[in-house]
Parts: structure tokens; C-alpha cells; sequence
């Protein structure tokens, strides 16, 4: 009898302990952006909070919650809603793009295989709310999730602005000669570059490529790889020294073996690269960084005779 009676206040304790553990997720939860409405991917979700219980946010920059449940309010632009974006910046910083380096722990990478995941992301399953938390937790890659998707128009002293004319024009001259049209402005790729400029700044690190994945968003529907160039220069760099530096690397670049030593050519190839349609910009003291949409230097002999005219 008295083994019986523990089985059965052990059975009564299970329900209290479910509700407990829901309690003390809606707890956690307090303050947070909306669950997902769909019925199953909303236990998907609670099943996936794997909250690390953080007191406040670590030098590694970490997410509190599950990169899952972070991705998840990313593809629904939390990162940057005035209501939840406090609440984001706290959480889910490595998600967000907040960190000053690549966030630690930070795996942005598609679960399912890169091909089914772009299949599924230019049906519009992303857009689709009983499969957007499944979408941001197995394909946040194809979903453009992984890129910092930093908020546009930055406030900055009217001193500090970047000569973004200048610096088109700089660009424009230099492909001019080589049968490319002009380039028009990014915003977006300037806010990009801005973060990796502080990046390289803040860590006081050597002229290292953002990765790709990152740098890869989405532009009228389709996933769009972006081009990067980088500039450092002590005590101050400007956009006619970057452009100009970048610009002598033709005298390395080889039309007929296009991918012999396109690391020490890449800058001037990016610069000229004839589907390159925009670019955006920006600096601090001693770093430059431009951005350019859609990137050149593809790893084909085909593409490089088609976009560099030398």
C-alpha cells in the first residue's frame, strides 16, 4: 500500500510539473516577441528553447535562446522592430548581428542541404507562417538569415559622413575605362561595411574578409552574394587612396590565365567587374570597406573574359 500511494502522488506530480515547466517558460518568454501562431511550430519552438539561463550578456557574445527560436524572430524582423528590438539585442545578440567579431558559438549554416534549401526558399516557404519556424531553424542560409541586417541610415556627425559622391565617381572613372557601367549606391552594403570597419577597428585586427555567408542577403527576391574590398592605411585612409591602390593591381591580373594570382588581383577585377550593378561604402581612421552588389571574381574563365576588359 504504502508503494502504491507513492506511485500515485508520483502520477499526480507529472501534470504539476508540465504546467511548472510551461509556467516557467512563459516566465522566460516575458517580454518577448510573439510565438509562432502555427499550433505545431509553436511546440517545436518550446521544444527547441534551450535557454543558457545567461545573467547578462557575455564578452563572447552569445545568444540566450537557441539559435532555432533567435533565427526564427530574425525572419520576422524583430532585430530591428521598435518594440522588440531591445528585447532582441539582449537575447538573441549573436542572431542580430550586434556582435563586434563573428559572434562565438554562432552556427548559421542550413541543416538540410544547400540545394533543397534554396528549392524551398524561392517557393516562398520563408513567407509561409506554419513553415517559418521551420524555415529560420533548417535553412536560415537560403532564408537570408545569416547576414547582419543592420538598420539603414545610421546617425553619424555631419563631419564624419562619408564622401559617398566622391566616391562613386572615383569608382565610375576607373570602370569607365574598362567598358563597365556605373555603379549606383548601396545603402545596405554601406551599413555593412560600416559594421566591419568598426569590426577591424574595435579589435584592432589585421584586413581580414567578412564571410560570405554573411555577406549574402536577399535583392529582389533572389539570395545575392555580395563583393567585399578592403583598404587599411596609418593614420588615415580615404576612398582615392583605397580606389587608387585597388586600381594598380591591374598590372597583376593575367586576361589570359584569369585565375592565375587573382588574390593579389581581386581588388582591381572586383572594382571593374562588369555585373557588378552597385557598391556602398565606409571608414574609419585607418579602415576601408566597400561593399559591392552583386560580387565579382566568380572562379570561372568564362565569367572573368565576360566581366573584365582589360
Amino acid at each position: 500500500m504504502r508503494v502504491l500511494g507513492h506511485v500515485a502522488l508520483f502520477v499526480m506530480a507529472l501534470p504539476l510539473l508540465t504546467i511548472a515547466k510551461s509556467l516557467s517558460d512563459m516566465e522566460i518568454l516575458k517580454g518577448a516577441p510573439p510565438l509562432p501562431t502555427d499550433e505545431k511550430e509553436r511546440e517545436e519552438f518550446l521544444k527547441d528553447l534551450e535557454v543558457k539561463r545567461i545573467v547578462k550578456r557575455s564578452a563572447d557574445c552569445k545568444n540566450v535562446y537557441s539559435n532555432c527560436a533567435c533565427n526564427f524572430y530574425k525572419l520576422k524582423d524583430h532585430c530591428v522592430s521598435p518594440v522588440y528590438k531591445a528585447w532582441m539585442v539582449d537575447n538573441c545578440p549573436a542572431t542580430c548581428g550586434v556582435c563586434i567579431a563573428d559572434p562565438a558559438d554562432f552556427k548559421c549554416d542550413n541543416v538540410y542541404p544547400d540545394h533543397m534549401c534554396d528549392i524551398f526558399a524561392t517557393r516562398g516557404l520563408h513567407e509561409k507562417p506554419h513553415l517559418q519556424y521551420f524555415m529560420a531553424c533548417k535553412c536560415p542560409k537560403a532564408c537570408g538569415i545569416c547576414n547582419m541586417n543592420i538598420e539603414s541610415a545610421a546617425t553619424s556627425n555631419p563631419e564624419d559622413v562619408f564622401p559617398q559622391e566622391e566616391c562613386l565617381r572615383l569608382h565610375n572613372e576607373k570602370r569607365s575605362r574598362h567598358g563597365a557601367e556605373p555603379l549606383s549606391w548601396c545603402q545596405k552594403c554601406a551599413d555593412f561595411a560600416e559594421q566591419v570597419v568598426k569590426a577591424l577597428e574595435g579589435s584592432n585586427s589585421p584586413l581580414m574578409h567578412s564571410k560570405s555567408v554573411y555577406r549574402t542577403w536577399e535583392v529582389n527576391g533572389k539570395m545575392i552574394k555580395h563583393g567585399e574590398n578592403l583598404m587599411y592605411k596609418f593614420p588615415r585612409v580615404d576612398c582615392q587612396t583605397a580606389v587608387e591602390s585597388w586600381y594598380e593591381e591591374r598590372h597583376v591580373y593575367n586576361p589570359r590565365h584569369p585565375l592565375f594570382q587573382i588574390e593579389e588581383s581581386g581588388h582591381f577585377t572586383q572594382l571593374v567587374w562588369k555585373s557588378t550593378k552597385s557598391v556602398g561604402c565606409a571608414k574609419t581612421d585607418r579602415y576601408l570597406c566597400c561593399i559591392y552588389e552583386e560580387a565579382g571574381n566568380w572562379k570561372s574563365v568564362f565569367r572573368f573574359h565576360r566581366n573584365v576588359q582589360m
